[in-house]
């Protein structure tokens, strides 16, 4: 598809030299299949970007005006990006990008022959580091030019598996305070990519390394020292970074705790929220669950205590969404969890979770209760020690397991279809609108969810007995 892509694209810009440069080399490089494109053109990107749209069937708009990048889409998710080319010359132009396995570039008309790699333009060492499996700076400006490249070298190296060069870690600690110029709106994306990976956990500890977590995340300075006597050396962001952990094994291996709902979980987790996975906006809620901490340390009888850290973390998150650019939905979803974060193992703790206290959880979480069921275990599993983890039989865990599986294979059981509403209840018991219709209601729908009434004649006689009690 792409050879026939890039020959028309070829036919449309006859009088210019196009280069393909950026990830989709790299990624040809590591043998991995790409369906983006860059694409670096002498002059007039824009303008040839509404031809090629025209033409090819695409539709063209300005991706970045500040930068002259215009994308073209075409029909299956496919779309290149047109920029010009900086410098008088391919070698300048190369030198001005971020990352060595990002500074190389392959003329588009060399691009599907078969001895393509003898074209390829690399002056910086972008294939020895691609051997090397490592993320190196072009130049050691490259941070002062746009401090976002400070996170970027994190996510491109989760993305990738690789390790960050020496250097470039030191550049990175130096400029760290420099991500405070990004725009709210790119690190809040960066934060997201490095999420959406299966190891960013190991990343965000390389960025605890650097210093850079604590520029976009200050409250992790004090939580890095608090309560070392329970968590160790980095305190309570260390149990944060160790709860991302275990939440990554969960993603990788749903059925080591929910053989029964495994493909459900899996998907669950990689369904779009927005434009990332919602796996990815569950690990960033690992990362602030504790917040409140800082604020609510106090020491009782001897003990170290956190009481309503959720609540007060709660607050402190919700005041977190311009920082970060959030959307009502993302803002409203970390709230959440931060709440109610406890919720799980406190049910954990009762004799028996009764289908009334499992009804209330999927009631108040509405569609965030999964989420939280999964956040609440890996912060439950960073307190395990390795031999309690391989049993999986802890209480906390079989709750969640239970809950997991009521409500995949028994939803309708806790939370049952509405088989009366406010206009019967107050036309058949001669009532006013008030809150009392509510509570009344709630109280119908419990019992249904404990088997109590099943039908509307039963719920009317339920409701009777309860006025009745009432007085």
């Amino acid at each position: 598809m792409f050879q026939a892509m890039f020959k028309k694209i070829l036919q449309i810009l006859p009088h210019q030299q196009v280069m393909v440069v950026g990830g989709a080399v790299r990624d040809r490089l590591l043998g991995k299949d790409t369906v983006d494109f860059d694409l670096v053109l002498e002059k007039n990107p824009a303008q040839w970007g509404g031809i090629l749209g025209e033409k090819l069937n695409g539709t063209s708009f300005p991706l970045d005006l500040e930068r002259g990048i215009t994308r073209v889409t075409f029909p299956g998710h496919f779309h290149i990006d047109l920029a010009q080319r900086q410098g008088t010359s391919w070698e300048e132009d190369l030198a001005r990008r971020d990352f060595t396995i990002n500074a190389m570039a392959i003329p588009l008309a060399d691009w599907s022959k078969p001895r393509w790699k003898e074209s390829l333009l690399d002056r910086s060492g972008g294939v020895k580091d691609l051997t090397r499996r490592q993320v190196r700076q072009v130049r050691k400006n490259i941070f002062k030019e746009d401090p976002l490249r400070l996170l970027r070298a994190f996510r491109l190296a989760a993305e990738l598996d690789f390790e960050i060069e020496k250097s470039t870690f030191g550049l990175i600690a130096a400029h760290k305070s420099r991500l405070k110029k990004a725009a709210p709106e790119r690190i809040r994306e960066e934060i997201l990519k490095l999420c959406a990976t299966p190891k960013s956990h190991y990343y965000f500890g390389l960025m605890d390394q650097s210093g850079l977590i604590e520029v976009f995340y200050p409250e992790a300075k004090k939580l890095k020292t608090l309560a070392p006597q329970y968590y160790g050396k980095g305190g309570v962001l260390r149990h944060s970074l160790e709860g991302i952990k275990y939440f990554e094994d969960i993603v990788r291996n749903p059925g080591n705790w929910f053989p029964k709902n495994a493909a459900k979980i899996k998907e669950y987790l990689y369904e779009n929220v927005g434009k990332f996975p919602r796996l990815a906006h569950l690990k960033w809620a690992l990362l602030l669950h504790d917040v409140g901490k800082a604020k609510t340390a106090k020491v009782i009888g001897g003990r170290l205590r956190f009481f309503n850290h959720e609540h007060l973390g709660a607050r402190m998150i919700e005041n977190f969404s311009n920082r970060y650019r959030w959307s009502n939905d993302e803002a409203k979803t970390f709230v959440r969890l931060a709440q109610h974060h406890m919720r799980p193992g406190n049910l954990a703790t009762h004799p028996q979770v009764t289908d009334k206290a499992i009804h209330r959880f999927f009631r108040d979480l509405g569609e965030d209760a999964i989420a939280m069921l999964l956040v609440s275990l890996a912060d439950h599993l960073t307190y395990l020690s390795p031999k309690e983890i391989k049993k999986k039989n802890s209480p906390h865990e079989r709750v969640t397991v239970k809950m997991v599986n009521r409500y995949y294979n028994h939803r309708e059981k806790i939370l049952p279809s509405k088989i009366i509403n406010g206009h019967d209840v107050m036309q058949t018991f001669k009532l006013t609108p008030s809150p009392l219709i509510g509570e009344i209601l709630q109280s119908v729908t419990e019992a249904q969810a404990e088997g109590i009434v099943g039908t509307k004649e039963e719920a009317i006689d339920f409701i009777r007995k309860q006025l009745e009690k009432a007085g």
